[in-house]
């Protein structure tokens, strides 16, 4: 079986200035390609598929509905499938079947990697609820429950939003809470299938328009089954996001804007700097030893880059640093790097636009690891 190093749809690309070198998968099916949401890891677990986001908007766009095409390293081909579109919930990779979930409307949807295979409903949301109204989203990215039997719900229909799950087995959706408060990017926790963890954010009311919230406030949520979601944090930190599970299940690390990474445990509600620095979006490896980061001087037009860092000795590296797409050039919303950890720590995945184009470049991690030793 093929490898990112060994395969012909991609190709090597080497920082001239920290000399980290990148697979860029350089094979084109579509104008835009780039990883899933780094709260999703888009490998299946054996290494075979690799799936991606992928957008066909007009030249010079940045609007279409994505879809998904898959990687097959056993046939080293690429293939799209166009009966993919996630309008209203970004993807999720089964990484032990190779099977990939997204949301469509009202709807989860599933299909295998394999060209033969064919698309199966999993569950819808409840009709009742959704009262003849079209989703804005019905989850902003799926994750599995820890215990596999569902997926995370936070739908904004209306004026309404919806926490809760979505069992995988199609039976009725669980709203743990509803209102009219803005909850999204909830994720489950890795050990406990009966949490998640919430963002709460700036909005815009599909009738009254945008909802500004009175300052400080808190962003950064939990919720358990059954009961009601709570601040995190012991004090608002407003100026923040981009938060993501620990894998011990006992942690939250965030970005404090213009402050640096947070690890908080959620037991005490401790908190630790633990990479001071202008970053905008990061992630840990399972050993928490490990983190990639990308930093933008624009929020909106974004340039790319990103840095590793050891917190054991301190160390830094540079993998990539380009300049935002120039306007003409064909984009997508959200282009932001991303990074994330994938297959097993194995490589760093993120967005890339080294090439003038939304591309997926992965960077092996064990050179970074001794590098920065």
């Amino acid at each position: 079986m093929k490898t990112p190093e060994t395969s012909r749809l991609f190709t090597r690309w080497r920082n001239p200035d920290s000399g980290v070198e990148s697979l860029i998968l350089t094979h084109r099916a579509a104008p835009v390609q780039r990883p899933f949401y780094f709260t999703n890891p888009s490998f299946s677990a054996d290494g075979r598929f690799l799936w991606v986001e992928c957008a066909f908007p007009p030249a010079g766009g940045r609007d279409a509905i994505p879809v998904l095409a898959v990687v097959d390293f056993e046939l080293d081909e690429m293939r799209v499938y166009h009966e993919t579109q996630f309008a209203t919930a970004r993807p999720l990779v089964d990484e032990q079947t190779g099977e990939v979930y997204w949301g469509n409307g009202l709807e989860i949807w599933k299909r295998g990697p394999l060209a033969d295979d064919r698309p199966t409903l999993v569950n819808r949301f409840p009709a009742e609820l959704a009262k003849g109204r079209q989703p804005f989203r019905i989850a902003t990215h799926l994750t599995f429950s820890a215990d596999r039997r569902s997926m995370n719900l936070d739908a904004w229909i209306g004026s309404d939003v919806f926490v809760g799950d979505i069992p995988i087995d199609g039976s009725p959706p669980r709203i743990w809470e509803q209102g009219v408060r803005t909850f999204d990017h909830a994720q489950f926790s890795p050990t406990d299938p009966d949490e998640l963890l919430l963002a709460h954010e700036y909005w815009a009311d599909p009738t009254s328009g945008p909802f500004d919230p009175k300052l400080p406030y808190h962003r950064i949520y939990t919720i358990r089954r059954g009961g009601k979601a709570a601040p995190l944090l012991r004090e608002p930190v407003t100026h923040s996001g981009h938060e993501w599970w620990d894998a011990d299940g006992k942690h939250v690390w965030y970005i404090h804007y213009g402050v640096g990474v947070k690890r908080v445990e959620v037991a005490t509600r401790h908190e630790e700097l633990l990479w001071p620095g202008h970053l905008a979006h990061g992630m840990t490896d399972r050993t928490s030893r490990y983190v990639v980061a990308d930093s933008m001087s624009d929020p909106v037009v974004c340039d790319c880059r990103v840095d590793f860092r050891d917190l054991r000795t301190g160390k830094e590296l540079r993998l990539v640093d380009r300049p935002p797409l120039a306007a003409h050039l064909t984009q997508c919303r959200h282009l932001h790097p991303h990074p994330l950890f994938c297959l097993g720590d194995r490589y760093v995945c993120h967005s890339t636009t080294i090439h003038d184009r939304v591309d997926l470049a992965l960077v092996p991690t064990a050179d970074l690891i001794a590098r920065t030793a």
